[in-house]
């Protein structure tokens, strides 16, 4: 049982800095959009949108390469 804890925690530690770069990430595309809304709401939309789909293809692109 202590081994199978151990594995746990272990799998679960090496998962922290992926999740932590990925909230940082995420909260940057929000701030940036949450700046662009306080300007021109419609600009808040556009600029979260335009930031996700730059993210999702930048993501795309390196998965690619790496396999």
């Amino acid at each position: 049982m202590m081994k199978l804890l151990a594995v746990a925690l272990r799998t679960i530690a090496g998962a922290v800095p992926g999740l932590v770069r990925d909230l940082a990430g995420l909260c940057g595309v929000g701030l940036v959009s949450y700046g662009a809304w306080l300007i021109y709401p419609p600009a808040g939309f556009i600029i979260g949108g335009i930031l996700l789909i730059v993210g999702t293809l930048l993501i795309a692109l390196g998965n690619r390469a790496a396999g």
